[in-house]
């Protein structure tokens, strides 16, 4: 599985759409047309069945009316008394008189005059047992005694019906392509018997019309069969060489059923029903191949699968066009992307809109403007570690060179007993030393206080005692450590720029020390002139100058930054003529692990 899916994913996401359009289109489409062809197929069948009920229906009342309307003719005339005078009459009179017969003649023919008009019937003919056809015979009157013998006299002398259709072909004196139409004309001076027979000829193309009618597909069959199974007529198309299959697969059925059954007729699945003709022995016989209906169902089928193909014809340039328009701006946010880390890459990327992926370009415009940013702090945070470490490094220059001269001072203030000047001499000693520590980065918050403490005794010495150092350190925080030469510059600020500003040059700073859930906080307080409300936001991140008081605290801000990183470092609060508060936060690293790497020694700092 991993296989076939391992190829698509790794195609480009306009790929992925395009392929998924087509997926979709094809499966849907295709399922769709199986399920429908499905569905459909039996439905079309049982339509198709309906369909044919209707036509067999439809052409059964075609005939009834065909039929019937010559029956009806037929049926007023052998009750005229022309044609009872013409059955009753004997040849004698027309002997005798052949005036008789020209005008019996005459009659008929104005009788059969409206009648033969009618599509239906081509030729009108009387059989007579006597009279004018014994003198002379024509086309019109025939004597029933030169037909007695005939198959088809004997069927009607042995019918108990007054009337029967019999096919030309099997009539003496008939058109081949006819239907006769038989009725028998009796008369009270013949009894039982009948007098004479009335032939009506109606033409087999008014049936075969009706029968093409009724073809329903093109392998149709439609036939009208008599009593005897023989043929009376066929469609014009598909007329089968035998109806014997046909007729011996409908036997039994019921004289007015038009149901369709499913029979093998020359071993295909085949429809098949027959209906009774009215007033006659008729049978009207229907056939279709079941291929045929599957056909119908098949031409609906390809008809919507045409359509799909239009559609897909259609669809595809079109889903072609939105997956590549939809991707376009990915690939231009792909190719910047590629950029970043090699060329000078500017967030100037139009999202085009706020969907999803104009958000995403909007977020990667913000992500270089902040890479930008932050190359430009790291590049000035570089340059200010090597100015620390330059001044660091300067002031370890000849450490031991300096402690001995402040010493010999010293030893020189003692031997003229000049105790200031020594007093002065050792705080500065201290201070120095406390400063240098041994070169290292680290010393514990007690070591850092007495520094502080030194550098306070020498600002007291030089303003006369003006400045009270008052130091709230709990015991157990004494052996922390702290970054060296942390507190010194906040006191020194807090001194210059804060207390000897007073009009009283006179005040106090107070170191306090206090343990919290991030570190340790220690906070430097004074209560000198305060800072103005506009240079104090400024004064960690602003353009502070050294003179100004800014400049000790923003170093000692970054150098935090820059050795323990976020949330440690200064935060400064004052208000004018009150004082100002500069609060220190430092993890909290025991001095009993001094050995350990600290978060800011040269092994744990990586600044690329």
């Amino acid at each position: 599985m991993k296989r076939i899916v391992r190829p698509f994913q790794d195609l480009s996401i306009k790929s992925k759409m395009f392929v998924s359009f087509l997926l979709i289109l094809t499966l849907s489409s295709g399922l769709f047309i199986g399920v429908n062809s499905y569905i459909t197929a039996d439905d079309t069948e049982k339509q198709a069945r309906y369909s044919l009920e209707v036509v067999l229906e439809q052409s059964r009342s075609f005939l009834n009316y065909k039929t019937s309307s010559i029956r009806k003719v037929v049926d007023i005339m052998v009750i005229h008394d022309t044609i009872q005078s013409m059955v009753s009459k004997s040849s004698d009179e027309y002997r005798d008189n052949i005036g008789n017969w020209l005008l019996d003649e005459y009659f008929f023919n104005q009788l059969i005059y409206n009648v033969q008009t009618n599509p239906d019937i081509r030729k009108i003919s009387l059989y007579m047992r006597d009279g004018m056809a014994a003198v002379q015979a024509t086309d019109q009157f025939l004597r029933m005694e030169d037909v007695q013998a005939e198959p088809w006299m004997q069927r009607i002398v042995r019918s108990d019906r007054p009337y029967i259709w019999i096919p030309s072909e099997s009539v003496t004196a008939a058109d081949g392509d006819t239907i006769s139409f038989f009725r028998k004309v009796t008369s009270p001076s013949f009894g039982n018997d009948f007098a004479g027979l009335l032939r009506a000829e109606m033409p087999k193309s008014v049936l075969v019309q009706i029968l093409d009618q009724a073809l329903f597909t093109k392998h149709t069959t439609a036939l009208l069969v008599n009593s005897g199974n023989e043929l009376i007529a066929g469609s014009s198309q598909n007329r089968p060489e035998s109806t014997d299959e046909m007729i011996g697969a409908l036997e039994g059925d019921d004289d007015d059923s038009s149901a369709f059954r499913t029979v093998l007729l020359n071993g295909e699945k085949t429809l098949v029903a027959s209906v009774p003709v009215e007033h006659t022995d008729w049978r009207f016989m229907l056939a279709v191949p079941h291929g045929d209906i599957v056909e119908i169902a098949q031409k609906s089928r390809n008809q919507m699968f045409v359509i799909f193909l239009a559609v897909a014809a259609l669809t595809f340039p079109l889903a072609f066009w939105v997956s590549a328009s939809g991707t376009i701006r990915i690939r231009k946010l792909t190719k910047n992307m590629r950029k970043v880390g090699v060329d000078n890459v500017k967030a100037d990327l139009d999202p085009g809109s706020n969907d999803e992926i104009g958000q995403l370009t909007m977020t990667f415009n913000r992500m270089i403007t902040r890479i930008e940013d932050l190359a430009a702090d790291k590049y000035q945070l570089g340059l200010e570690a090597k100015n620390m470490e330059l001044k660091a490094l300067q002031a370890q220059i000849n450490p031991h060179f300096l402690y001995n001269t402040l010493d010999m001072v010293n030893w020189l203030a003692m031997k003229y007993n000049a105790d200031d000047i020594r007093i002065l001499i050792t705080s500065l000693s201290d201070f120095y030393k406390l400063s240098l520590s041994n070169g290292e980065d680290f010393i514990s918050i007690r070591s850092e206080i007495e520094h502080v403490s030194a550098y306070v005794r020498i600002q007291n010495m030089r303003f006369r005692d003006r400045i009270e150092l008052v130091v709230d350190v709990p015991e157990e925080l004494y052996e922390y450590r702290t970054l060296k030469l942390l507190l010194q510059p906040l006191v020194e600020n807090a001194i210059l720029h804060g207390i000897m500003e007073k009009e009283t040059p006179t005040g106090t700073v107070t170191i306090a020390c206090m343990m919290d859930p991030e570190g340790i906080e220690l906070v430097v307080a004074d209560d000198g002139v305060g800072i103005p409300e506009d240079r104090l936001k400024d004064m960690l991140i602003g353009p502070a100058k050294k003179k100004s008081g800014g400049y000790g605290m923003r170093n000692i801000h970054h150098r935090l930054e820059l050795i323990f990183g976020y949330p440690y470092g200064l935060t400064v609060e004052s208000s004018v003529g009150k004082g100002t508060v500069v609060k220190v936060k430092i993890p909290a690293q025991h001095a009993e692990l001094a050995d350990a790497k600290l978060p800011g020694s040269d092994e744990n700092l990586a600044i690329e």
